[in-house]
């Protein structure tokens, strides 16, 4: 039952006075079974006015659809919740809140946001018929989420698509972590974004950037988006770029996370024509495990992909990675293609400490949903090595380390695997293949040229430092390394 201050909603007395209104004065109930949208929207149509608070004491109030307007602020109290309808039938459009081409808009307070997730699955996770996204604010200027709790999202959580100025800050989302496209924060097309010390657990991506071509008029990019101080697990990616990728992702901050528990922790993926570049990703610490506990890890993946065949090709640049300690038993994958190689990359800082082995016979790259493979398809997903590059161009690995800490008899990998690379720096690397002794190369360049080595180390136990295979020495400039710990420097 709803408790606490009840606050009125009083006319305004000049046109810069804020309203407050209390839904119980709308004639909201105060229980898990009426449908109080009516109510809701009665308190949120009065606030528009001349500017307000629609307010949620403590206490339960059900709702479908509401939708929300400009110069309002829905506050939920500490104790607030307001449940999700649990019939498809209460939502129109499918969101629990909505709102298009409003301004100066907050979803705010202590209170939570109950999507009721489970009454949109079958027994197995199968998906019903299910509101989706939960909050869909759609060409908004001015938007601001800010301290809410959400729970149980029947699918995307909150996606701002076309949105200008948006801060989502202090924010916690739990969904199942096995509901399909139980996404935590995608924005889309949106600009002049901060999503900060928010906590996200999700059965997909948790916060994802997309461009896709919903809706009517152009496609716009996704740009100047800071997303930090933020603790994610996700059961997909948590942090990502696509694969929605219909205009271009400019000027992105990803920094001081906590990725745990996510099969993957970062991903670029570009499939639909668009370009990603000046993304940067620091200060990132991460522990990837199987989805579900089947499947492989993928800490960090970067790809370039045609969705369809006649889908315009993406192109990746300018994205950089710095202090990022990684805890995994999988392998970083990043490649382009040959009609778009990967131009101007840069690892610095880097500790990957791998804690066992995945088997990778014939295991595929990820690409996301709904790709059609093509006959010019790049595909190094079964390549046995820790951190996997191809088809890219102006490469820096700077302070690369691969620690094998394993606990269990190794299984042959190579430290670095390169691909048809062009200007490739590796400078303070240190590690080894993953068996000490083994066959395999720590290092493999394959079909690479204009390569630079300086000041790296070979670790105790390896065997080959830097093997080259349809590559010239006279390709390979040397400088200040350590590799007195290898059987051999350099072999083809």
């Amino acid at each position: 039952m709803f408790a606490g201050v009840v606050l009125m909603c009083l006319p305004p007395l000049a046109a810069d006075q804020a309203s407050v209104c209390n839904v119980l004065d709308y004639g909201a109930k105060s229980d898990r079974s009426t449908n109080n949208a009516g109510a809701i929207q009665k308190a949120i149509n009065a606030c528009t006015l001349a500017g307000g608070t629609v307010f949620f004491p403590a206490g339960d109030c059900l709702s479908g659809t509401v939708v929300l307007k400009s110069n309002v602020t829905l506050h939920l109290s500490p104790g607030a919740t307001l449940w999700g309808s649990p019939r498809i039938e209460d939502y129109n459009p499918r969101h629990l809140i909505s709102a298009s081409g409003a301004e100066n808009i907050a979803i705010e307070g202590g209170g939570v946001i109950n999507g009721q997730g489970e009454a949109f699955w079958e027994a197995d996770f199968k998906p019903k018929p299910r509101p989706s996204p939960l909050i869909e604010l759609y060409d908004c200027r001015d938007v601001r989420i800010q301290d809410v709790s959400i729970r149980n999202a029947p699918a995307w959580t909150i996606h701002p698509k076309n949105c200008d100025r948006v801060k989502i800050r202090g924010i916690s989302i739990i969904n199942h972590m096995r509901g399909l496209n139980t996404d935590g924060i995608d924005p889309d097309s949106s600009r002049n974004v901060i999503i900060s010390d928010c906590y996200i657990e999700a059965g997909d991506d948790c916060i994802v950037l997309k461009t896709t071509a919903r809706g009517p008029g152009q496609v716009l990019p996704c740009e100047n988006v800071t997303v930090t101080n933020c603790v994610l697990i996700s059961s997909a990616s948590a942090l990502k770029l696509g694969t929605e990728s219909h205009a271009d992702f400019r000027n992105c901050v990803f920094s001081n996370c906590v990725i745990r528990r996510s099969r993957t922790g970062i991903a670029l993926l570009a499939k639909d024509g668009g370009l990603m570049e000046g993304i940067s990703f620091s200060s990132i610490t991460m522990e990837t495990s199987p989805k579900h506990g089947k499947g492989v890890e993928w800490p960090i993946v970067i790809d370039v992909e045609k969705r369809r065949a006649d889908s315009r090709v993406s192109k990746v640049r300018d994205v950089t990675f710095s202090d990022i300690r990684i805890l995994t038993k999988g392998r970083v994958l990043v490649a382009g293609m040959p009609a778009s190689p990967l131009e101007n990359l840069t690892f610095r800082n880097i500790v990957m400490r791998i804690t066992g082995f995945e088997q990778v016979e014939g295991v595929s790259k990820l690409r996301g949903g709904t790709v059609e493979r093509q006959p010019d398809v790049v595909d190094l997903g079964s390549t046995p090595s820790a951190f996997i590059l191809g088809h890219a161009r102006g490469v820096r690995l700077r302070d690369f380390k691969v620690i094998w800490d394993t606990g269990e008899p190794g299984l042959e990998r190579h430290a670095i695997y390169g691909e048809a690379l062009d200007d490739i720096r590796i400078e303070g690397f240190e590690g080894r293949q993953a068996v000490a002794g083994g066959q395999l190369a720590a290092i493999l360049l394959k079909g690479a040229r204009s390569i630079y080595m300086a000041g790296n180390r070979a670790a105790a136990g390896t065997n080959v430092f830097l093997r080259l295979s349809g590559v010239s020495e006279s390709e390979v400039v040397s400088s200040g390394n350590d590799l007195s710990r290898a059987r051999l420097a350099m072999a083809h």
